[in-house]
This record gives structure tokens, sequence and C-alpha cells, in this order.
């Protein structure tokens, strides 16, 4: 039986699509340009790519050895590729990173059940961990909004380590912070393949795929199977 849920937060506990419209927004309003869907679109690409590549190795920062720089060169890269080297210096790309973060903080969009599920599983003394690859003070604010905070022990973040999920050096810090020996009383929540499941698997986890878009897994086992986030009530 197990006795500490960990849950991804972005795109697992809220949809993190409509967040980053939101931020994006704040970041063309602060550029004095339009907001379109189509510039959308392309940054999202750009930002879903970053992180790909960063959790895989390929994106390598300069910073390696310093984790606040190290995140703050990554984070900022996303801008400097969409808006191009030529048109907007690193200061400018580091500050523009602060106005998006603080734009995911204004609005959230939690999944249906989100408060109910969480509540459910706090009532039944589950203990339930937040570990995301977004930003702390983003966690925290996501949390409090959706009203669950009170039901959360603790929040990991990569930037804690200097390392994403899926990679081992995550998964360590991860159980470092805890003081998690026991694998077996741990079940990992998350909705993406890559980071949670693979993730989850890579480092001895039992793990349950949120698969909210009826996607087909032909890569990775998974435990459990979920459409629906109050589905976690049949579960556990």
């Amino acid at each position: 039986m197990y006795k500490i849920l960990i849950f991804d937060l972005d795109d697992t506990l809220t949809n993190d699509f409509e967040n980053t419209k939101v931020a994006l927004k704040k970041v063309m309003q602060y550029k004095n340009e339009e907001f379109t869907d189509e510039k959308f679109l392309k940054f999202h690409d750009i930002d879903l790519k970053t992180w790909k590549d960063r959790a895989s190795g390929k994106l390598i920062s300069p910073y390696e050895n310093d984790i606040k720089k190290k995140t703050e060169w990554i984070r900022a890269s996303r801008f400097i590729k969409y808006f191009g080297e030529n048109n907007i210096t690193y200061e400018e790309a580091v500050k523009i990173n602060n106005i998006y973060i603080e734009g995911m903080k204004e609005k959230i969009f939690p999944r249906d059940d989100v408060f109910e599920t969480i509540k459910y599983l706090y009532d039944k003394n589950y203990r339930i961990i937040i570990a995301s690859n977004g930003p702390l003070s983003a966690i925290s604010v996501k949390l409090e909004k959706m009203g669950i905070c009170e039901f959360i022990e603790k929040i990991f973040s990569a930037e804690e380590v200097g390392f994403m999920k899926p990679q081992k050096n995550y998964y360590d810090g991860l159980f470092k912070k805890f003081k998690i020996s026991k694998k077996d009383d741990i079940l990992f929540i998350g909705d993406d393949l890559e980071k949670d499941i693979k993730g989850g698997l890579d480092n001895g986890l039992d793990t349950c795929w949120c698969n909210y878009n009826y996607l087909v897994n032909n890569k990775y086992y998974t435990k459990y199977e979920i459409h629906k986030l109050n589905e976690l009530k049949i579960i556990l």
C-alpha cells in the first residue's frame, strides 16, 4: 500500500497550456506587441522543445556549475530564440522571463476536481508531495490559488538541484530532500510520458499516467492510467 503520492504539477493538476498563454500576454504587453494565437503557438513550440532538450541533455548551459545561473540561462534562452538573438540582449531576456514567471502566477487553470481529489487523498492519510520542473515561486502560488496548500506536505523544484525530470540527479535530490528510502511506498503521478513516467520507472517508482487526451502509449509501462483526476479515488 502506498504511503506517499508524488504529483507533477503543470498539466497534471493544472492546464498549463492556458496558463502559459496568460503569461505570454504579459510579455507581449511589455514588448508593446500584439498578442496572437499564432505568436503563442510559436513560443509554445520553442518552450516545449527547450525543456525537452534540457531534460534529454541536449541543451547545455554555460553555467552548469552554478544552479541559479544555469536555471536563469535556460529560461532566458527561450525568449532569445523567440525574439531572435539579434533583437534582444541576454539581460532583457532575463527580465522578460521574470515578467513571464509573474504572469504564470496571475491566473491558474486547475484540472477538474483538483480540490476534491487532493482533499480526498489527504483525508485518507496519504503524504502528498509536489515535484515539478517549474520555478518554486510559481509552484507555491499555483497551489495557493487552487486552495490545496494545506493538503500538500512538501514541494520540490528542478531549480533546487539544477536538473530536470527525468534525469537521475533530479530524483536523487527529491529522495534526499524528503529522506525517502523505501520506494515501494511511493506512487508518482504525472501527465508526461517522457518526464514523469519514464523518470519514475528509471528511478524505481510505480507510476500513474494522467492521460487526459487519450493518447497511445507504446513506450513505457505504467502501473495505472487515468483519464480524469478523480479516477484516483478508484485506484487509491
